[in-house]
């Protein structure tokens, strides 16, 4: 006696289910998008921020937070998407631009409520940051601030002090202790450079100094 079995209904419901994988297909692919075009944002934010044109940093900001809420749109209706890999990093991209803005231009650090991203995006930005305000603190060098050179590796150190002391599971902050790792030898290049530059400075002037003087016992 043979079996049958009703496909006919299993294979209506495959449809359905089907129907929901490409809806969702679909919205995979407008958040990739979202988050490439967020990166990008981002990155000629920093570039701008580096090149002193605070006013375009600023509007590009701007654009990058508007992408950011669109990106938000998903956590309640599509948290496996919301909650990848993709928007994890485009979500650091964009705390790393913030921060490093509001660092040079308004002299404060950014909040997790200001830019509404997650927890661990907040915290790898910061991480990330700490390369951006070696660029920072080399361009205050050339520029013979040696002094606000010094403050931001102060602000350097405390970012990785503070952010190792997160000895939490790379399931809940991916990257952060890498990140810190890397932090570390950063900031021992930065001192050694500043040091370097600050110690070339006074020598120079002090050669500068004794050309002076032998200049003036000639004359006299």
């Amino acid at each position: 006696m043979g079996i049958k079995i009703d496909t006919i209904t299993w294979k209506k419901n495959l449809e359905e289910i089907i129907s929901r994988l490409e809806n969702r297909d679909k919205l995979r692919e407008n958040l990739l998008r979202l988050t490439r075009e967020l990166t990008r944002k981002c990155r000629e934010a920093v570039f701008h921020i580096h090149s002193k044109n605070f006013q375009r940093a600023e509007e590009t900001l701007a654009e990058a937070k508007e992408l950011v809420d669109k990106i938000n749109e998903y956590k309640n209706t599509e948290p496996i998407l919301y909650y990848s890999g993709s928007v994890n990093s485009a979500f650091t991209e964009y705390v790393e631009a913030s921060t490093l803005y509001n660092i040079v231009k308004n002299k404060r650090l950014i909040s997790l409520s200001e830019l509404e991203v997650t927890i661990p995006a907040y915290l790898a930005g910061f991480g990330d940051v700490i390369g951006e305000l070696r660029r920072y603190a080399l361009t205050l060098v050339k520029e013979n601030k040696i002094d606000t050179a010094w403050e931001i590796l102060r602000l350097m150190e405390t970012l990785y002090v503070e952010l190792s002391r997160l000895s939490y599971p790379e399931a809940l902050l991916p990257g952060l202790r890498h990140k810190m790792d890397v932090a570390r030898v950063i900031i021992e290049n930065t001192r050694k450079d500043i040091l370097f530059y600050e110690k070339s400075s006074e020598l120079i002037q002090a050669l500068e100094k004794a050309n002076r003087l032998v200049s003036e016992k000639g004359e006299a």
